[in-house]
């Protein structure tokens, strides 16, 4: 319920930068604020808090993130009212830093400080003064409520954190150590969901197939994933980011015989040199990540693969990068997301002298991408003719027609025939395929 206490006339505002992590985790700071009497409005010039939720994965987004703070810093000085928060991997890693060169921000916290968010704002109101997230405890592991927007999808952290040492990344610094949610608590939270009308949820964690370490139970997350595929009413599963180095065979028995947990994987290779992988400390080679592909594969035959790929690392030669071809060419991928390499403060890579000339990191990087089009347009050509059971996200019915996603999360359009009238969303339909771009599949409602 909302505070009675406070003034129905406090607003909201946050700007969201980054992954899913972060959409989700704006989630939950607005269903803080919902539940603390705020009222969300579409525009900064009417809030009473700004939230700006940053990224720092790349340096293009901490770049978006200033220059929005930027306009708004100026807001602030015109109504000093205004309580100007950032949030976020950047606000993490950058807390004393942005204190420094933005003296307008009034709270600066990282994502783990999302369960104090309402605390913190009180504090800056009351304090009169600047506020950093580490002045406060590591807050337990539970969820706020998430004010979600209207769907059948919803997500779910699961997991939060990264043990790994990744020599490029900078997530282990703003993210923290891995911690895991109970069981239980994340069965409830998707039983909650699916009373409230969502039919589909996506497992959140930085490393989602690590759950479970170092928790309390002893739960894995193939033990996860049985779990939430016993909730009834839910009608898909969907997990990510998972890493090649936490792969276990549970996992893969959960994908093979848990009807809702849908047939794709998304795991990063980022390269496909062994010295490459080796210098960014991925823990894992190129054989031990063939091995679970065919694992994988022979456990799941239908299953899609996605990955992520960086060019443009320290060192990488033309041998190195054309090893990265190779394993676009041997894996097969269904899609993924291609990176040039961006320095990372705080990261042992940022202190490396060696990364290729920037035309040379272009060129490989429009190679790369000339070559996954091809592979995935040829693959799309492949599904005419078949039939795919897509679970209804939207419905345009002035074009006649559903979008959603297919069990292997292709994007696919159906159109209506006749009279009859078009599905609703949340509903399982079957689209007969008749023609694909690179970015899905379009069809005909059967």
């Amino acid at each position: 319920m909302p505070d009675e206490s406070r003034p129905l006339s406090e607003t909201y505002y946050i700007r969201t930068f980054g992954c899913q992590m972060n959409v989700h985790d704006s989630e939950r700071m607005a269903g803080l604020m919902a539940e603390a009497g705020y009222r969300s409005v579409d525009d900064p010039s009417l809030a009473s808090v700004i939230l700006v939720n940053t990224c720092t994965v790349r340096d293009k987004a901490d770049q978006k993130a200033l220059s929005d703070l930027g306009r708004l810093r100026q807001h602030k000085k015109e109504n000093g009212s205004v309580v100007l928060a950032v949030t976020g991997c950047m606000a993490e890693r950058e807390q004393e830093n942005l204190h420094r060169i933005m003296p307008e921000i009034d709270l600066i916290a990282g994502p783990s400080q999302v369960r104090n968010l309402v605390p913190m704002l009180t504090d800056v109101k009351n304090r009169q003064k600047v506020l950093l997230g580490r002045e406060y405890g590591l807050p337990e592991m539970t969820t706020p409520p998430a004010q979600r927007g209207p769907g059948v999808t919803a997500l779910v952290t699961v997991q939060e954190g990264c043990d790994k040492a990744c020599a490029y990344c900078v997530v282990p610094r703003t993210r923290g150590p891995e911690r895991s949610r109970p069981v239980a608590a994340i069965a409830d939270e998707v039983r909650e969901l699916v009373a409230a009308g969502y039919r589909e949820v996506t497992l959140l964690g930085q490393n989602v197939n690590g759950y479970g370490k170092n928790a309390a139970g002893g739960a894995s997350f193939g033990d996860l994933l049985r779990a939430v595929d016993a909730v009834e009413g839910l009608r898909r599963i969907r997990f990510t980011t998972s890493h090649p180095s936490d792969m276990d065979s549970g996992m893969l028995s959960a994908m093979r015989e848990c009807p809702k947990v849908m047939p794709h994987l998304h795991l990063p290779l980022q390269s496909g040199s062994d010295a490459l992988l080796s210098r960014m400390d991925r823990g894992y080679s190129l054989d031990h990540y063939r091995g679970w592909i065919e694992r994988l594969r022979e456990a799941v035959p239908q299953v899609a693969l996605t990955t992520d790929l960086i060019v443009g690392f320290c060192g990488e030669t033309e041998e190195d990068f054309e090893a990265t071809l190779r394993a676009v060419d041997e894996f097969q991928f269904d899609g993924a997301f291609c990176f040039i390499y961006s320095p990372r403060p705080g990261t042992p890579a940022h202190r490396w002298a060696d990364t290729p000339p920037r035309e040379i990191s272009v060129s490989r990087f429009r190679r790369l991408e000339e070559r996954l089009d091809s592979l995935i347009v040829g693959k799309n050509q492949r599904q005419i003719g078949e039939v795919q059971e897509i679970l209804v996200e939207r419905v345009d019915h002035s074009l006649g027609r559903v979008s959603g996603r297919s069990p292997q999360f292709r994007h696919v359009r159906g159109f209506g025939k006749g009279s009859r009238p078009l599905p609703e969303p949340g509903e399982i339909v079957p689209v007969a395929i008749r023609s694909c771009t690179k970015a899905g599949l379009e069809g005909e409602i059967l």
